[in-house]
């Protein structure tokens, strides 16, 4: 059983077209498979509830919150300001371009 859950990631975000779901369940992806192999984190999912809008995270997993993951998280700025130059580099040399950004994103239970 899921639960509702807010998505906290550092890095890039895309909306996934329904085309594009296949490769995704199949991590046959670009943006994946780059991420795969560069060690970058990736998350991906239904964002829209029935409305079905679908989102792809790459980038640095600050933190999963809800009701069966984590309830808070503390990061001390000095570490997070590293660990976000560390992430914008990553994501640079695995050509997965773009202006990482704070990405906080509510995914309701569907």
């Amino acid at each position: 059983m899921s639960s509702e859950t807010l998505i906290a990631y550092f890095g890039l975000r895309f909306d996934i077209s329904l085309n594009e779901v296949e490769a995704l369940e199949e991590r046959t992806d670009a943006r994946v498979t780059a991420a795969r192999n560069s060690g970058i984190q990736y998350y991906w999912g239904n964002f829209g509830g029935l409305q079905e809008k679908y989102l792809l995270f790459v980038g640095e997993e600050i933190g999963i919150f809800g009701q069966e993951n984590i309830s808070d998280i503390s990061i001390p700025l000095s570490d997070a300001r590293l660990s976000f130059e560390v992430v914008k580099k990553r994501l640079e040399n695995a050509g997965i371009f773009g202006v990482p950004e704070l990405h906080l994103s509510w995914q309701p239970d569907v």
